[in-house]
């Protein structure tokens, strides 16, 4: 089994200057814990719900929902995204997915073909996939 099997090939992905918001919606319009920051096609970083709710709690102490949000306006994908990023190749074995999401304690490996992006592989998705294999 490779990565190309078990891989989401539907990811969001946001632009380095999309503000915080922008982020904070899609993951819960999408119900994803992961988006990728892209330029010009190439994945330059990558944004975990924990990284928004970091980046959230010292603006959250005390103020409103208005106040919140635009904080979360005036804040940018490329200020609190993590990179380099983590990548694996859609022929890389699942071991090796699992050892390497262990080994560097991540949640997600976006899977690239050269540099393009054409998945991402989660612990949801390695769940799924051991879930179908006993059922």
């Amino acid at each position: 089994m490779q990565a190309k099997d078990i891989m989401s090939t539907d990811v969001e992905i946001v632009g380095r200057n999309d503000t915080l918001l922008t982020v904070e919606e899609l993951m819960i319009n999408k119900k994803v814990r992961h988006i990728l920051v892209l330029e010009n096609g190439q994945v330059i970083g990558i944004i975990s719900q924990r990284d928004l709710f970091k980046a959230s709690m010292s603006s959250t102490m005390g103020i409103g929902e208005k106040a919140h949000k635009a904080y979360l306006r005036s804040v940018l994908a490329k200020e609190i995204m993590t990179y380099p990023v983590i990548t694996t190749s859609p022929t890389a074995s699942l071991k090796e997915v699992v050892d390497l999401m262990l080994q560097k304690g991540i949640g997600c490996v976006p899977v690239l073909e050269g540099t393009r992006l054409v998945g991402i592989i989660t612990k949801t998705d390695l769940l799924r996939y051991l879930s179908e294999q006993e059922g």
